[in-house]
């Protein structure tokens, strides 16, 4: 089987022949400047550069989060070996029977792994697949995957990954809201990080440098976990200017959600970031965490009106469909 036959047939006719990576990387017109963003080490915890990474950027790196070397390279190599199966093949084994869901060509896609039908749009060429993995529901997939080594493999991998993970963003959680200054009850802190929502995201984008990987926009979240390849690619804005966000080994990138952004009053905004144009030609991979608030959590920030996750929730879908994309929250502010 060609590589080109893993992935979905309309990306193929787009999708370039191997090539040599590129080794310039000197600025195209239409390339994103490099800057070194905020650096954090979760061991030894710096409240104040924290906070100012939160106010300031919205995006970081974290290092030294505790995850075993040994664990990071499993699932490298798990999410590289299930993307890479027939495009026919992702679609049975991830179909209406599994608790995981594959997608491709849309970003927008609810916790519980449904793709969300957009209106047409103008742009395409957004080139990427994706299996959505919603932490809870992994338990479900014991029953099939008895019979199929690799998906076991799969199953007991993230399972692995997700208690990292989820201990990581708990932890992150606790510390941003400290500079925040909030006092927030247990219930309160459960309903605004629900630990049952979270979600992992294993994403694949084909060789091709033509096309962008994904469009700009903010997470939904109240916190997002990247962890991104060496191809690089993940773009952030800042002060008006995209920014590319180079990699950084044994490190994951942090970016705030719209969630993170009403929690703190708009003190902290989310991060607007896209996948643009990679300058080395490959494939590129990432593996996003996602953690939401509660579906019945209440939210009675001072710049926004009263509403319930769902409500939010129940808006995006709405305005992918109408529009094409995400308005956010403008339309839940007190004086829009």
């Amino acid at each position: 089987m060609s590589n080109s036959e893993s992935y979905p047939p309309e990306f193929r006719p787009l999708m370039s022949e191997p090539t040599e990576p590129e080794t310039s990387t000197e600025p195209g017109p239409d390339r994103s400047k490099d800057i070194d963003i905020p650096v954090l080490n979760l061991e030894h915890l710096d409240m104040e550069k924290l906070r100012e990474a939160c106010k300031d950027w919205g995006i970081f790196h974290l290092e030294n989060t505790g995850i075993p070397l040994t664990l990071m390279s499993q699932v490298k190599e798990i999410t590289e070996s299930v993307l890479s199966l027939p495009f026919e093949e992702k679609r049975t084994l991830f179909g209406v029977n599994s608790p995981l869901s594959y997608y491709w060509g849309t970003h927008t896609v609810s916790p519980s792994g449904k793709a969300v039908t957009r209106a047409p749009q103008e742009s395409s060429g957004h080139l990427f697949e994706g299996i959505n993995i919603p932490l809870a529901s992994l338990s479900r997939l014991l029953p099939l995957s008895c019979s199929d080594p690799k998906l076991e493999s799969f199953r007991v991998v993230m399972e692995e990954y997700g208690k990292h993970v989820t201990r990581i963003i708990v932890t992150l959680f606790e510390a941003i809201i400290e500079t925040l200054s909030l006092e927030l009850s247990g219930n309160q802190k459960m309903s605004y990080l629900s630990e049952s929502t979270g979600v992992i995201r294993v994403q694949r984008y084909p060789q091709c440098t033509e096309s962008p990987g994904l469009e700009a926009h903010t997470d939904s979240s109240v916190i997002s976990i990247i962890n991104q390849d060496d191809v690089g690619g993940l773009e952030f804005m800042k002060d008006g200017e995209w920014f590319n966000v180079k990699p950084l080994a044994n490190s994951f990138v942090i970016g705030l959600g719209d969630m993170m952004q009403v929690i703190s009053d708009e003190e902290y905004k989310s991060v607007l970031h896209k996948v643009g144009k990679r300058m080395k030609k490959k494939e590129r991979y990432s593996i996003v965490y996602f953690v939401f608030p509660d579906k019945e959590c209440m939210f009675k920030p001072s710049r926004y009106k009263p509403f319930k996750f769902s409500e939010f929730e129940a808006q995006v879908k709405l305005d992918v469909e109408t529009h094409g994309s995400k308005i956010g929250l403008s339309k839940f502010l007190s004086n829009p």
